[in-house]
């Protein structure tokens, strides 16, 4: 259900909600006052009169997309479907990355840094809703990192006051580019979940050919869960508690942009963005990231190292100048940057990883500080700038959640499952869901028939309003080629959804029969139901029963989803 500002009422519910608020209040630092590139930057392509949204080299690239489109061999009558669709839309896709990344090349790594930190989706794009913006915007801003032009030290001197004409047009290149990009991605995803379509008009918008609704409502209902979920989760198995007072060893500040928080409704961001910077620091647990990686001592890589030595770094920079205070601004509050001298960050370098109790007193795979530069610069997390680095907090923060590999066979894959399991069941116990008593004990039990074979484990328990939700937590992994879209990516994640779903009904189905299987007397009226949850929200037809409605819930669910739910009770 929505509200009247087309926002969906927040699944955590307020009191949530009102407890980010105040956190937020305690860290927000002060914004600065535009500088000059900030202000050029801001609503360049709105036509002043009638606030119309224009991109000058629009035209330019829509021509260039109609002959790449005949090139490949798609007719504006063809209807693109399965796997020989997805492949086409494919080569359309790559050609366009190929363009921008050539217009990204005009510019160093800095140079974008600069301008793109400065951009508000709303005020580049003020005419489209402002999900829609930042999703332009993202795809536009996609390849920027990858800019091959070296940074020039007089681009950090001036990079307050100055900004040459041509970025303007730059910017409007990539824009145009990255819209283009941002559809034909769209018809991609879709045909990869089984539509049929055609790309329309020169903005080459995907047009539905299906004349069953059934897909359509399939994407309707996983891109709510989406929404509802705050995103697609992670492929971890983990459950992370960003905000966090355990144990030092464990902790390290990691920094968050005020305008990506789902607990903060739009509105608030606005008002927020008037009187302070959006970006802040957060205390995170490195641990909640991937506890299976420091449980079974595989999944930790050197990225991860790097990533945690110069959060350390920067954090350490930023305290020995006073500038940790919440009274102290700075381009790190602001725009998510901060600089400093080469030699200090090399010097820090080599004392070692950060957090070495957890992370190692000496770099993976016998690494030197050259390395471990090289691969922050290749991530564009670390700029080099002259006699500077200047260092990418959000990148930096981004490569950390980011780092972590998860063990794919063996007992160390074991280890990650049985990490998820956990993970369902701590977060449960955070909720009004939490299992008290007796029904405990049913968390973990093997579920014996009256023969004592085995039937099913029970990897997680939940209880609320009369019913017991017997859990199936299922760590399974997407993968980068499920997060792009990947036409065989999706249906194999489906049928694994699917498959999962069926079995554990089967399971639920028996236990229902005989519910003293469950070795607990179970409160007057107790119904039993079953639930299977993932890391992640997954795209499932429509029909199937990993589709099927539980409670508030599909029958296969993300622990986000599930966790959002609970916490509503």
């Amino acid at each position: 259900m929505r509200v009247e500002d087309g926002q969906y009422p927040h699944p955590f519910g307020q009191d949530a909600v009102d407890a980010f608020k105040d956190l937020l209040g305690g860290t927000l630092r002060p914004r600065l006052r535009r500088d000059f590139p900030a202000w050029v930057l801001k609503a360049p392509f709105v036509e002043a009169n009638r606030g119309v949204f224009m991109l000058r080299f629009m035209p330019k690239w829509q021509e260039w997309a109609a002959a790449e489109v005949q090139r490949i061999g798609i007719d504006t009558s063809d209807v693109l479907a399965g796997e020989a669709g997805w492949d086409q839309l494919t080569l359309l896709h790559d050609a366009l990355r190929v363009q921008l990344r050539q217009i990204t090349d005009r510019r160093s790594a800095f140079s974008w840094l600069v301008i793109t930190r400065r951009i508000n989706p709303t005020d580049l794009l003020p005419a489209a809703r402002a999900s829609i913006s930042a999703a332009v915007l993202s795809f536009a801003l996609s390849e920027v990192g990858s800019s091959r032009r070296p940074s020039r030290s007089a681009e950090l001197i001036t990079s307050r006051w100055w900004l040459a004409p041509q970025a303007l047009t730059d910017l409007d290149e990539l824009c145009s580019v990255g819209m283009l990009l941002f559809n034909v991605y769209n018809a991609r995803r879709r045909v990869a979940k089984g539509q049929s379509l055609r790309l329309r008009g020169p903005h080459l918008i995907p047009e539905v050919t299906d004349t069953d609704d059934t897909v359509e409502r399939a994407i309707w209902l996983y891109d709510g869960r989406l929404k509802f979920a705050g995103g697609r989760g992670n492929d971890l198995g983990s459950f992370p508690s960003p905000v966090t007072d355990r144990r030092e060893s464990a902790n390290i500040i990691t920094w968050a942009d005020l305008r990506g928080q789902d607990l903060v409704s739009r509105d608030d961001v606005a008002r927020l963005l008037q009187k302070y910077g959006p970006v802040f620091p957060l205390g995170t647990n490195i641990e909640d990231l991937a506890p299976a990686a420091f449980s079974s001592g595989v999944g930790l890589t050197l990225e991860t190292q790097a990533a945690a030595a110069v959060l350390s770094a920067a954090w350490t920079y930023l305290a020995d100048r006073g500038a940790t205070w919440k009274s102290v601004p700075g381009e790190w509050s602001q725009y998510g940057y901060l600089r400093c001298p080469r030699d200090w960050l090399i010097a820090r370098l080599e004392e070692g990883p950060a957090l070495p109790e957890l992370l190692s007193s000496s770099w993976r795979a016998g690494a030197t500080v050259r390395e471990v530069i090289t691969l922050l610069a290749r991530k564009q997390v670390v700029l080099p700038v002259g006699r500077y680095f200047v260092i990418d907090l959000m990148g930096a923060t981004s490569l950390l959640m980011h780092s972590f590999e998860r063990a794919k066979e063996g007992a160390a894959a074991n280890e990650w499952g049985s990490s998820f399991e956990t993970a369902v069941q701590a977060a449960i116990d955070t909720t009004p869901w939490k299992p008290t008593g007796a029904l405990r004990s049913v968390i973990g039990k093997k579920v014996k028939d009256e023969n004592g074979n085995v039937i099913t484990d029970i990897d997680a328990v939940a209880f609320h309003s009369g019913t017991l939700w017997l859990i199936s937590a299922k760590a399974f992994q997407a993968g980068p080629d499920y997060a792009v879209g990947a036409y065989d990516a999706i249906r194999r994640i489906a049928r694994k959804a699917v498959a999962a779903s069926e079995q554990w009904n089967g399971y639920l189905k028996r236990i229902r029969r005989r519910p003293s299987a469950l070795g607990v007397d179970l409160p007057d009226g107790c119904t039993l139901e079953g639930l299977v949850v993932m890391p992640f929200v997954p795209y499932v037809p429509i029909g199937s029963s990993a589709a099927q409605p539980v409670g508030d819930l599909c029958h296969v669910s993300s622990i986000h989803e599930l966790i959002a739910v609970a916490l509503r009770a």
